[in-house]
C-alpha cells in the first residue's frame, strides 16, 4: 500500500507540474501529501526497512520529519479547495504545524529523542481534525457539487486518524492500527474531488480565455481598420498588446487630403480594466473631430470627458495635426513621452516636447501647442512608453538614447519598413517574439511628397 500511494503521489506531481503555469496548486498539495504518506507507510514496514538496509536511527529520524511535516500539504490542499476557513483558521493551522516542526525537529535532534514532542504533535492533529470537520460540516455551509465527496472522504480519514492519535495518547483501550485503510478511502474520495476541481478550473479557465479572445477581437475592431492615405504623407502603425487586451490606443482624425490629426494614448495598468478605459478613449477622440486642427483643444476636450471617471487610473496622450498645405506640424501632449522628429535637412532627431497634465485629473485642463515645419524626407515617430521601457533579459531598458539613435540610423526608410525594423529591433533587444512586458504601440509618419513651406506661427 505504501508503494502504491508513493506512486500515486508521483503521478499527481506530474499533473501538478503540467498545471503549474495555470496557477492551479491543489494537485501539488495533493501530490506532496499522498507521496509523503506513502513513503512513511513504506518505511514503517519491517521488510522495507530490511531491503533499504539503513540504520535504525536514520529511518526513525526520517519518520519523524515526514510525520511532523505531513499535515502541512493536507491543510494547503484544503485551503486550495475550500478557502482559508473561518478567520483564516486553515492557514493558521498549517502555519502552526510549520512553526512546530521548525522548533521540534532541531530540539529532538539535539536531544537524540525522536518524537519527544509526540504528545504536542498528536494534540495538534486531533485539534486540526476537529477544525476541518467543523468547517466542512458547519450548518448552512455550502460547497460546489464537485467538492461533495470531500466531506465524506475527510470524515472517514478523520475517524481513522482520530483513532490512531487517541491510541498514541493512551486515551482509548484498544490497539487497532488501521489508519492506512481510512487514508485509502480518503484517497479515493480525494482523487475524485481533485480531478473534478481541476477539470472544473480548466473549464473556467478555457471560458475566460474565450471571453478574453472575444474582447481582443472587439478591441481590435475599435482600432482604425486602415491608415489614411494622403498624397505626400506615408503612415505605418505597429500595435502589440502585452496580453489578450491592451491599454494602448491610437486613432486618426482625417480632415481632408491635406490635413490629418493623429492621436496615441496609453492607459495606466494592463489587462481588462485598462482595455475598458481604452475603449472609452475611442469615444472621447471621436467627439473631438471638429477640433482636429488644434491638438490642445482635442486634449482639453478629452480631459473634460474623463474628469472624475478614472479613479486610480490615468491616461497619457500625444496629439498631432499634420498640415500638408502649410507644411507644418502642430503638437500637444498630456503627460506622454514626446514624439520624435527626424529632420532630413539637419539629419538630427528632435523631441517634440510639450508637457501637459495627464487626462482626467483636472476639470478644465489647458494644454499648450508647439509648431514645427515639415519638409520632404522628415520622419515623425509617436510611441507609448512600452517602446523605450522594453527590457532585455538583464532588465536593462531599451531607453530613449537607443530609440533616438535607431531613428537616426534608419530614417532613410519609408514608414512601413521603418516600423518593421523598429519592431524587429525591440524584439531582438528583449529576446521575446511575443508577450512583451508592456503594450507596445508606435506610429511612423514619413513625409514623401512636396510640401509648401511656411514659417511657424
Amino acid at each position: 500500500m505504501g508503494v502504491f500511494l508513493t506512486g500515486t503521489g508521483l503521478v499527481a506531481a506530474g499533473l501538478a507540474l503540467a498545471l503549474w503555469r495555470d496557477r492551479e496548486r491543489a494537485p501539488l498539495w495533493f501530490a506532496l501529501f499522498t507521496f509523503g504518506y506513502g513513503v512513511r507507510l513504506t518505511t514503517d514496514n519491517p521488510l522495507a526497512r530490511l531491503l533499504l538496509d539503513l540504520p535504525q536511527g536514520t529511518l526513525v529520524g526520517f519518520d519523524v520529519v515526514v510525520s511532523y511535516l505531513l499535515p502541512i500539504p493536507l491543510y494547503l490542499f484544503l485551503e486550495a479547495l475550500i478557502g482559508p476557513g473561518w478567520r483564516h483558521s486553515i492557514r493558521r493551522f498549517w502555519q502552526l504545524h510549520l512553526g512546530f516542526a521548525a522548533v521540534a525537529l532541531p530540539v529532538e535532534g539535539w536531544l537524540g529523542k525522536p518524537f519527544a514532542f509526540g504528545v504536542v504533535y498528536q494534540s495538534l492533529i486531533i485539534a486540526g481534525i476537529a477544525l476541518s470537520l467543523a468547517l466542512l460540516f458547519w450548518p448552512g455551509k455550502t460547497f460546489p457539487r464537485e467538492l461533495s465527496g470531500l466531506r465524506v472522504g475527510y470524515l472517514v480519514l478523520g475517524a481513522f486518524a482520530l483513532n490512531e492519535n487517541l491510541q498514541g495518547l493512551h486515551l482509548v483501550p484498544w490497539r487497532l492500527r488501521v489508519e492506512w485503510v481510512g487514508f485509502l478511502l480518503f484517497l479515493a474520495a480525494l482523487g475524485t474531488v481533485a480531478a473534478r476541481h481541476t477539470l472544473g478550473a480548466q473549464r473556467r479557465l478555457h471560458a475566460i480565455r474565450q471571453e478574453l479572445e472575444t474582447a481582443r477581437t472587439i478591441q481590435a475592431a475599435n482600432l482604425p481598420a486602415e491608415v489614411p492615405r494622403l498624397p505626400g504623407l506615408d503612415l505605418a502603425v505597429r500595435y502589440v498588446p502585452a496580453a489578450e487586451v491592451a491599454g494602448d490606443y491610437y486613432d486618426f482624425l482625417p480632415v481632408d487630403r491635406q490635413h490629418l490629426g493623429l492621436m496615441i494614448a496609453d492607459v495606466s495598468g494592463h489587462g481588462i480594466p485598462a482595455a475598458l478605459i481604452a475603449s472609452m478613449v475611442k469615444v472621447a477622440v471621436g467627439a473631438q473631430q471638429d477640433n482636429a486642427a488644434s491638438p490642445a483643444r482635442v486634449l482639453a476636450g478629452m480631459s473634460r470627458i474623463f474628469h472624475g471617471k478614472l479613479k486610480r487610473h490615468f491616461i497619457t496622450a500625444a496629439c498631432l495635426f499634420a498640415d500638408l498645405e502649410a507644411g507644418r506640424l502642430v503638437y500637444a501632449s498630456a503627460g506622454h513621452p514626446p514624439p520624435l522628429l527626424w529632420r532630413a535637412a539637419t539629419r538630427r532627431v528632435e523631441e517634440l516636447r510639450q508637457d501637459g497634465q495627464v487626462l482626467g485629473r483636472l476639470a478644465r485642463a489647458e494644454y499648450q501647442e508647439g509648431i514645427v515645419p515639415l519638409e520632404l524626407g522628415d520622419r515623425v515617430l509617436l510611441f507609448t512608453d512600452g517602446t523605450p521601457e522594453a527590457r532585455d533579459r538583464n532588465g536593462v531598458p531599451f531607453g530613449d538614447e537607443r530609440l533616438h539613435a535607431f531613428l537616426a540610423a534608419h530614417a532613410d526608410l519609408a514608414a512601413d519598413p521603418l516600423a518593421t525594423a523598429l519592431l524587429a529591433e525591440i524584439t531582438r533587444w528583449t529576446g521575446r517574439h511575443s508577450g512583451f512586458e508592456d503594450d507596445l504601440t508606435f506610429v511612423v509618419l514619413s513625409v514623401e511628397g512636396v510640401i509648401l513651406k511656411s514659417e511657424p506661427s
